[in-house]
């Protein structure tokens, strides 16, 4: 079935329809979001809520809510698994930053040697090469990566930490445009009537 099959006053009506049923899953999710993450509770059921606030029969309120709560369930099982990458990372990142700092220890130990060589005047010129050309530059790369991986931990760290997840019903090149109304009509609109994408 397409728009274009359909009567201009057929056609009007479904744009209404989809653009309330898109404000009612909004609302919806908005309280089964709020339940679960903020702990917040209400008085009237959901459904109640919903039809006193868009004066609607319980058809599109209970699709919006049980939408919604999909949605919510998804958001949280979303959640976990992302906890538990960010927890592998965090190990792996560990790791990395122990094998790199006793590689450090190796190379400070190394450059402290020269520096003693010096100072007992038995310092050659390969030894000045060997500093210059390998064991400084050593040593600044891996000071250069250690820091890296503790702001990528750093990072993670805080993404661990945050409890609530962030939420978008649209993608960012609509986001950005301002344009989240046409999304929501265009996605109800590949919901809904079957054959067009």
């Amino acid at each position: 079935m397409y728009y274009k099959d359909l009567e201009s006053e057929a056609e009007s009506i479904i744009k209404k329809d989809l653009e309330l049923y898109n404000c009612m899953l909004h609302k919806a999710f908005k309280i089964c979001f709020d339940r679960a993450y903020k702990d917040v509770t209400y008085s009237e059921t959901d459904q109640r809520m919903i039809k006193s606030f868009y004066g609607t029969s319980d058809y599109f309120p209970l699709s919006a809510i049980n939408e919604a709560k999909a949605l919510v369930k998804s958001l949280k099982c979303r959640e976990k698994e992302d906890r538990d990458l960010i927890k592998t990372r965090l190990k792996k990142i560990d790791k990395k930053i122990k094998k790199n700092e006793k590689q450090l220890k190796k190379a400070l130990k190394e450059k402290e040697k020269q520096i003693n060589r010096s100072k007992k005047n038995k310092y050659t010129e390969e030894d000045y090469l060997y500093e210059v050309k390998v064991l400084d530059p050593n040593i600044k790369r891996l000071k250069s990566i250690i820091r890296n991986l503790k702001f990528r931990r750093n990072r993670n760290e805080f993404k661990l930490k945050r409890k609530m997840p962030s939420v978008c019903f649209g993608g960012k090149k609509n986001l950005k445009n301002g344009d989240l109304e046409t999304y929501r009509f265009k996605r109800a609109r590949r919901m809904l009537i079957p054959g067009r994408r």
